[in-house]
């Protein structure tokens, strides 16, 4: 069927619209501080097959919906598929998600008794069990010690929940109203979803919306040859390394090599490390994801992200290697691998493109996970956090500071959520100050944020890169390095690990130093009204001005206003 463009443009804006409601209701009904502060999830669209429309929320979570559904479709004959039905998976290996924390929903859209669509959602769950609180754990070597495995199954049966799935998933998690009230969130969610399909499929009637979705993925193929087609051919490599899987301290290998070639574009990462026993692993629907994602960012990021853009990059992930391993090896700490996937494809990608290359983001992105026995309401919490970094610079201008690389659209938790829900009192959060790489356009910021626990507790650190910096370009230099701190300023202090952990005794103090982004271009061509600004801000030292951007005695060094938080400020 060939649309109107008039007509093709309306369904697809309305499709879009409903994502983002999705998403919406699904961060505004979360339970978890996960969900409702960090926006930690996201919801979707495939067709019929199982074929990505679109996401709002974490991008990264486009291959896995694709990889989900098909799951689904795999287990489930069509017939035992039927209106006001859902379905839920947190497997890696058989469900298509990331991670066993991450639960995923689909419903289906029924029109004239026939599917047209699925909505789908999927969110960070605080526990699903595992040998430690948060189920992500440094001691993991299996996927078995990464919490409950569950399939796809069906979680609702004609509008009706499953009371048994229900009792299985909450026998297993540290918390399970959270769990269940962020699952109903998805559930909820995805019924709205599929509500708001069924009311455009009655406006335009359904073979206009699913004709919409295959021209939408089309034109998303010839936009993105259209750009692959400008570049120079040619071809290029990069490598990142994780600082160890916990169990070795042995770097973890990153390694993209990429081919342009006229409109085509392949992206090999045969030459990453072997998969790890420790949890250094990343499943390919999420390497597949970053990859893709990075691609995107650096040609035109209003190309729609759909199963066009991943079906038209040849992504080879080897079998057996770090970024495609074997069942049952861990995986619950990807995100720092997928943050190295995504620095090497921008980084490979500019070698092509030297003028538009952009420095990378700062490393040690991933989470803290707080695991109390007791809390005020007298049962076990997590308190889980992501932790965020500063972009590098680009040739237009500084990077952003204080956001996730990947996940732009993740925030960190309000001090006052935190303080009112868990036992805990921050300390400080603050810019930390030289935390960027110097440069023409300096990296964004990072920044310090410090925590003393009121009760005993287990921290699990899910971090990366303290011992492998960020590079900068065109002459930028490199930021600080990230660091997490055990008592700091105590006889026990202690530098953990990326992957560490460690039981934290009422009145320990936990302080994350975060790296900021790598700089772009000669520290010495910098503004000296954006140096003195950065100054004033406090984030640059008057030492640093004058040995890493190189000025002169005589530049206006103001005195840097207040911009520390502090408990009882």
């Amino acid at each position: 069927m060939t649309l109107a463009p008039v007509t093709l443009e309306v369904i697809a804006n309305r499709l879009e619209e409903i994502q983002r409601i999705m998403a919406y209701r699904l961060f505004h009904t979360g339970y978890s501080t996960i969900l409702r502060e960090s926006f930690d999830g996201s919801a979707g669209l495939t067709n019929a097959e199982g074929l990505l429309v679109g996401t709002s929320g974490a991008i990264l979570h486009g291959s896995c919906y694709a990889n989900f559904v098909r799951a689904i479709l795999a287990r489930f004959p069509r017939s035992d598929i039927a209106p006001d039905d859902a379905f839920l998976s947190n497997h890696p290996y058989l469900g298509g998600v990331s991670h066993t924390p991450d639960m995923a929903v689909a419903t289906p859209v029924f029109v004239d008794e026939r599917i047209i669509a699925f909505c789908t959602s999927m969110g960070h769950k605080p526990d699903v069990g595992g040998i430690v609180p948060g189920s992500s754990s440094s001691m993991s070597r299996s996927a078995f010690h990464e919490g409950i495995l569950v399939p796809p199954v069906k979680v609702v049966h004609g509008g009706r929940e499953d009371e048994g799935i229900r009792a299985i998933l909450t026998a297993n998690s540290r918390t399970p109203e959270l769990l269940i009230g962020d699952i109903r969130g998805q559930i909820g969610c995805t019924r709205i979803g599929a509500q708001l399909m069924h009311q455009l499929c009655a406006e335009y009637g359904a073979a206009r919306v699913t004709a919409a979705m295959e021209e939408l993925s089309a034109a998303s193929v010839r936009l993105l040859k259209t750009r692959l087609a400008a570049l120079p051919d040619g071809e290029a490599e990069a490598e990142n390394f994780l600082d160890g899987d916990s169990v070795s301290d042995d770097p973890v290998r990153i390694h993209v090599r990429i081919v342009k070639t006229g409109s085509s574009l392949t992206l090999d990462f045969s030459g990453s490390s072997p998969q790890t026993v420790g949890p250094g692993n990343c499943v390919p629907q999420a390497a597949a994801s970053a990859a893709a994602a990075a691609v995107l960012s650096f040609l035109d990021s209003s190309i729609a992200y759909n199963q066009g853009v991943l079906d038209s990059l040849a992504i080879t992930l080897r079998e057996g290697s770090c970024l495609n391993p074997r069942f049952p090896a861990p995986v619950n700490s990807y995100m720092p691998s997928v943050h190295l996937i995504f620095n090497g494809v921008l980084e490979a990608m500019s070698h092509l493109a030297p003028e538009r290359a952009i420095a990378q983001s700062g490393l040690g992105v991933g989470a803290i996970s707080f695991g109390y026995v007791k809390t005020r309401t007298g049962e076990s919490h997590v308190q889980y956090e992501l932790v965020e970094v500063g972009l590098g610079g680009t040739p237009a201008g500084d990077g952003a500071s204080l956001v996730h690389p990947v996940a732009i659209h993740e925030t960190i938790q309000p001090i006052e959520v935190l303080e009112t829900e868990f036992p805990v009192r921050v300390i400080q959060f603050a810019i930390r100050i030289d935390s960027a790489g110097a440069g023409e356009h300096r990296g964004g910021m990072g920044y310090v944020r410090e925590y003393e626990v009121l009760e005993d507790c287990h921290l699990v650190s899910r971090l990366a890169q303290r011992r492998f910096n960020s590079r900068g370009v065109e002459g930028g230099l490199p930021p600080k390095l990230s660091r997490c701190l055990y008592n700091p300023g105590r006889p026990d202090e202690r530098v953990l690990k990326g992957l560490d952990a460690v039981d934290m005794k009422t009145g320990s103090h936990i302080r994350l130093e975060q790296s900021g982004g790598a700089g772009w271009g000669n520290p010495r061509r910098r503004s000296r009204q954006a140096l003195s600004e950065d100054i004033a801000d406090g984030y640059v030292s008057a030492e640093a001005a004058r040995t890493a951007y190189g000025a002169s005695e005589d530049i206006t060094l103001q005195p840097p206003r207040e911009m520390l938080w502090t408990a009882g400020s």
